[in-house]
Formats: structure tokens, C-alpha cells, sequence
């Protein structure tokens, strides 16, 4: 009786240390707690939670970053694009836990589950791939809701990053503004402007590229009514008086110069590869501050991103120059 006694208790301590693990896991700082607006343009995402650390980057008004943790009442360790770091809550609006949320996550994981409810005991809807592309709609307790062809579900934050977002209202985003994020806008509702001709040319091309963005992605797209990634650069240039090759890969290898990825220009084409480095599968135009312009996923659209983001700086693949600076 005394040896059984003994083994139910052992039994106890360790279900309880296996649950105390489970909660660990899941406490992990990738894990994100919800969702706000910026307020206000130039808000600091910085090294720390304080107004004396380092400043990592800027973001816009309007740009819906994901909080990760609520340090204190003053600071939040938050995700904006794959960039991590802590923002000041005075700037801050509509801090919410899963409504209202549109943006747009990669699977960083291998065989990660979607799941019918924000846990790990829930049916499995589906096991997708890395790399796999889901519009993230809500954030529930460390889980974002997505969707994903006919499939609804949850899936774990920390096996996704959040690679492009809308804006919270779906006012247009002005030509010189290289730091907002997309509106939600279509492209067939827009005025679209010509850039300044006092501008150097690399900047006018960045200029009529920003004025795209918002537009829908449409596979095989070449004009405003739908992009697709290479038919959004080959239209971009095609503006100024520029042929280049249609597809992305024909782009790398047959038009202009290689530039390292220190020197990049306004207009520089920068591209990525999703299979390891094998091919290019994507192309986008350089903005400056580190930024770029492309036609991302029919999910999003044309959006801005960030190349310091962890998973373009996974996949980059390299520049070319077409123009003169």
C-alpha cells in the first residue's frame, strides 16, 4: 500500500512538472498578446523601454504592429513586419486582442498546424508547409486566426511572421511616404499622379511605385487593374521608357548591373528566393530606409516591406540597377 502510495505521488509531481512545461512553451516571447494603430508619424520602435535606447526604425501613422508583451504602462515589446523591438503607448491606438486585425502571415515552421480553436488539443484543419502564405484576420492568447483557401482557424504565433499589413482606414498612401504600410484601397477607385520631373529618376520611380500600392495582386498582372510581382516592376519601368524582361527571374539575369545590398539606390530592383536559394521567385523596387515596394500575395496586394525583416533577410537573393544614378 505504502509503494503505491509512493508511485501516485511521483505520478503527481510528474504530471505537474509536464504542465508547468506546457505553460512555459507556450509563455514564449514570440507569442503575441494583440494588436494596435500608430498615431502619428516617426513613432521609434527601439533596442529597449526607454527613450534612451537605440532607435531600430520609424513607423507610420496608421501601421498595425503586433504586441508581443505588455512591459508596463508605458512600453510594449511589439512585431511590425518581422522587426521586434519596444514602442512608447502614448502613440498608440485601438490596442485590441483579436478584432479588426488584417495582415498578412508566412509560415515559418515545418508541418505547423491550423487548428479549430487556439490550443493544442483542438482538430487539426490542416498542416502546411514553410513558406506557406495566410491572411491573418485576428489574434486570440498567442494563437493568430487566419485564413487560408476554405479553411478558418488558428495557428501559433511564433511559428508564423507577420510579412505585410493594412492600414486602419483606407486613405491613400501619398507618393513620398516610404514608411506606410498598404491601403486596403482598390486600384480602380484611385487617382494616380506623375511623379515631379525635378526629381532624380531613381526617385521618381520610387514616387509612381508608391502610388501603387493598394492595388490587388493578380497572377499574370501587368497594369493597374492587377500586379503581380514582375509585371509590377516591368510596368513600373515600362513608365520611363525602360524594357525589361517580364518575369522576375528573367529580371535578375538579363537587365541591368549587380548592386551589393549596402549600396542600394532608389529604383534598385531587389530580389528573393523561397527554394533555398535555387531561383528567383520574387522582385521588388528599393524605397530607401531599407524598404521596398512589391506586388506581394493576392492576400495583400501591393505593399511595402522591410528587408531587414526576418524573413526577407532569410531569403534575399541580390540587386540589379537599371538606371543611372
Amino acid at each position: 500500500m505504502k509503494k503505491l502510495r509512493k508511485l501516485l505521488v511521483i505520478l503527481l509531481i510528474i504530471t505537474t512538472i509536464a504542465s508547468l512545461t506546457s505553460v512555459v512553451a507556450l509563455a514564449d516571447d514570440d507569442l503575441a498578446y494583440g494588436a494596435a494603430t500608430v498615431v502619428g508619424a516617426g513613432l521609434r520602435i527601439r533596442t529597449g523601454p526607454s527613450m534612451q535606447s537605440d532607435i531600430i526604425t520609424h513607423l507610420s501613422e496608421g501601421d498595425i504592429i503586433v504586441i508581443l508583451e505588455r512591459t508596463n504602462s508605458e512600453w510594449y515589446y511589439i512585431n511590425f513586419h518581422g522587426t521586434t523591438g519596444y514602442v512608447s503607448v502614448e502613440f498608440l491606438k485601438d490596442i485590441l486582442t483579436a478584432e479588426n486585425f488584417n495582415a498578412t502571415g508566412r509560415v515559418t515552421g515545418d508541418s505547423v498546424n491550423m487548428r479549430t480553436k487556439p490550443n493544442t488539443s483542438s482538430d487539426v484543419l490542416g498542416i502546411y508547409t514553410q513558406g506557406t502564405d495566410m491572411t491573418v484576420i485576428g489574434i486570440n492568447n498567442g494563437w493568430y486566426k487566419v485564413k487560408h483557401d476554405s479553411n478558418t482557424g488558428y495557428v501559433r504565433s511564433d511559428y508564423m511572421s507577420i510579412i505585410g499589413g493594412y492600414r486602419s482606414s483606407d486613405s491613400s498612401v501619398s507618393a513620398g511616404s516610404s514608411g506606410s504600410s498598404s491601403s486596403d484601397s482598390g486600384a480602380t477607385a484611385r487617382q494616380y499622379s506623375t511623379p515631379p520631373a525635378n526629381l532624380p529618376l531613381g526617385q521618381q520611380i520610387v514616387a509612381l511605385a508608391l502610388d501603387y500600392v493598394g492595388c490587388k495582386y493578380v497572377y499574370g498582372g501587368a497594369s493597374p487593374s492587377g500586379f503581380d510581382c514582375s509585371g509590377f516592376t516591368s510596368y513600373i519601368y515600362k513608365s520611363f521608357g525602360y524594357s525589361i524582361t517580364r518575369n522576375a527571374s528573367g529580371q535578375y539575369r538579363d537587365n541591368g548591373v549587380h548592386v551589393a545590398k549596402s549600396d542600394l539606390s532608389y529604383g534598385d530592383l531587389v530580389f528573393f528566393s523561397s527554394n533555398g536559394g535555387k531561383s528567383v521567385t520574387h522582385v521588388g523596387i528599393y524605397i530607401g530606409d531599407n524598404e521596398f515596394v512589391h506586388a506581394s500575395t493576392s492576400s495583400t496586394g501591393v505593399i511595402i516591406s522591410r528587408l531587414d525583416s526576418t524573413y526577407y533577410i532569410n531569403v534575399w537573393f541580390g540587386a540589379k540597377r537599371i538606371i543611372t544614378q
